[in-house]
């Protein structure tokens, strides 16, 4: 049969499976999506039903560390040319599912009236847009390779620090009073009442809000087994695997499975692939061609009535891409009707088994090693007030180094690793003793000071502790606490007594308030002169007495010189 008649009769179904891109669900309800009300002989599915397809496709940025994007790369990316303005412009109002990562929202909602305005803008047509949405992991992290390097919570971080300076006041009036039964008297006005800043939570910040629950979105062929009881601990989550990731007795593994339990949604990673092979294509005639494949596999779809998943991958698309041509084909193709996610997941699951498909070692041992800063960063931050100032911002970047974005770009990446460990160190000794000179003591008791740095943008509380090497001195309070306030300096006062001359190393460390050492030891040298002070008021003493002493004799002698004199 040759290729021009099998793509007419087998387009709509084949198109239908593969426009599940990277994550878009078309939706039945959309004007695009809407099929042919009598598909022609042969473009249907192998049992004579239309093919269903849902489609979905994230909305990610390009790579970076930051927990949070600048205004400058927001303004960028939802300029009339920049990634997230491309992207939102190729599949807004159509049949497909879109996967948003939440730091885009959040990083433009915490601005509140300092935000870019395209970026406003942006949101605000993604917020009225007729797509099904859900959210991705934070910075759309590679969950899978984070589930195996052994991290347990994939849930989106919501401890953002909010500045309410920057959110509008929302001016809040009292019940209105009621009329006066007298047509002459006119209703008292309704009192104002005080302003209050209408500040976000954490929640309202990455939330779109979503029309569809958990969504759980590895890489392709990046899954084993056990990371699906990770991604469970996240809710009622759904995970979307690659077909490559799963095994079924059939040839055609729909959409809709379960795995051991664990809801999943299948992609079919050879419709995938054309559909992307298609929306990327360079040139009119590399289009056809792809379009051509993409029609063939889904004419040869074996499913029935079961919905095919296709997705788009995470490449950002160029200037020039066709998804938005290639979703008007599909969706005007005969014999292909697009659905929805939400209406996959109420389909009849077929049972599927897992392909260990585990991440790659040069990928997975980085992550390893920036994930060992966590226990040690998150003891620290408890010389905080509130430790979630530190732990929720490095939690973040955490996540933002385990971006998907950055698996193109493994040079740079390995770099974002080192940066990131060392930010771990710093972090660790951004509070610490100062370097102190020797110490004389020259009386019976007094005050040890020890002074401490705070290079942290927030207050913190630390028990200063100090021992002697030797027994000349006794240190009288063992646990003295001192706050230092942000980007400062503190002095804190041991008091000690000296037992004996001589000179002791004392040893000073610090604590948190929940007893978790902070920092290094420092070792400071003091020259100890126990009773000193006695024996030099003694001195000073007899000298004063022996002075009035002096002066009495004095005194006498010439008043008796003074009598002899007298007439």
């Amino acid at each position: 049969m040759p290729l021009t008649r099998l793509t007419s009769r087998w387009g709509a179904a084949l198109l239908g499976a593969a426009l599940v891109l990277s994550g878009s669900v078309a939706s039945s309800a959309t004007p695009d999506a809407t099929p042919s009300q009598t598909p022609p002989p042969g473009v249907a599915a192998s049992d004579g039903s239309p093919t269903n397809l849902v489609l979905a496709m994230p909305v990610v940025v390009p790579a970076g560390t930051t927990s949070l994007l600048s205004a400058e790369d927001l303004e960028l990316y939802t300029s009339p040319t920049g990634v997230l303005t491309r992207q939102l412009d190729a599949v807004i109002n159509r049949p497909v599912a879109l996967g948003v990562d939440p730091r885009i929202l959040a990083s433009i909602r915490i601005l509140g009236t300092g935000a870019p305005e395209s970026a406003v803008e942006w949101l605000d047509r993604l917020q009225g847009s007729s797509n099904e949405t859900f959210s991705l992991a934070y910075a759309d992290a590679d969950v899978a390779a984070l589930s195996q390097a052994g991290m347990t919570d994939l849930s989106v971080p919501t401890d953002f620090v909010i500045d309410p300076a920057v959110f509008p006041n929302e001016v809040q009036e009292s019940p209105t009073a009621s009329p006066s039964a007298s047509p002459s008297v006119s209703p008292s006005p309704s009192p104002t009442m005080p302003a209050e800043p209408a500040v976000p939570t954490g929640e309202d910040l990455v939330d779109l809000p979503f029309t569809l629950g958990p969504v759980v979105w590895p890489r392709d062929d990046t899954v084993v087994g056990a990371d699906l009881e990770v991604f469970a601990a996240l809710g009622d989550a759904v995970t979307v695997l690659d077909s490559s990731n799963a095994s079924y007795p059939r040839d055609a593994i729909p959409a809709s499975a379960t795995a051991g339990g664990h809801r999943v949604l299948v992609s079919n990673n050879d419709i995938s692939a054309f559909l992307r092979d298609a929306v990327s294509a360079p040139t009119e005639a590399a289009w056809n061609s792809s379009m051509a494949q993409l029609t063939a596999a889904l004419g040869g779809w074996t499913g029935g009535s079961a919905t095919v998943l296709a997705t788009l991958d995470r490449s950002i698309p160029s200037s020039s891409n066709r998804i938005a041509a290639t979703l008007t084909a599909l969706s005007t193709t005969t014999g292909i009707t697009l659905t929805t996610l939400s209406r996959t997941l109420a389909e009849d699951p077929a049972e599927i088994g897992i392909v260990d498909r585990a991440v790659p070692t040069e990928r997975l041992t980085p992550l390893q090693s920036a994930l060992q800063t966590t226990p040690a960063t998150t003891a620290f931050a408890s010389v905080l007030e509130d430790p979630s100032l530190i732990t929720g911002e490095q939690r973040r970047r955490m996540f933002a180094l385990a971006s998907n974005a950055w698996v193109e770009t493994s040079a740079d990446w390995q770099g974002a690793v080192e940066e990131f460990i060392a930010g771990a160190g710093e972090l660790l000794s951004s509070v610490h003793v100062l370097d102190s000179s020797t110490i004389n003591l020259l009386s019976d008791t007094g005050d040890i000071p020890i002074t401490i740095s705070n290079a942290l943008p927030y207050p913190v509380t630390v028990n200063v502790q100090v021992w002697a090497n030797r027994a000349v001195l006794d240190v009288l309070d063992d646990s003295v606490p001192v706050t230092i306030e942000a980007q400062s300096q503190a002095r804190a006062a041991v008091p000690v007594q000296s037992i004996a001359n001589g000179s002791a190393v004392l040893v000073v460390t610090l604590s948190s308030p929940t007893g978790v050492s902070i920092g290094a030891p420092l070792y400071v040298t003091t020259n100890v002169q126990a009773g000193w002070e006695t024996a030099f008021t003694f001195v000073v003493a007899g000298i004063v007495l022996l002075v009035f002493v002096i002066g009495i004799i004095r005194t006498v002698a010439r008043r008796r010189r003074e009598r002899r004199e007298a007439p």
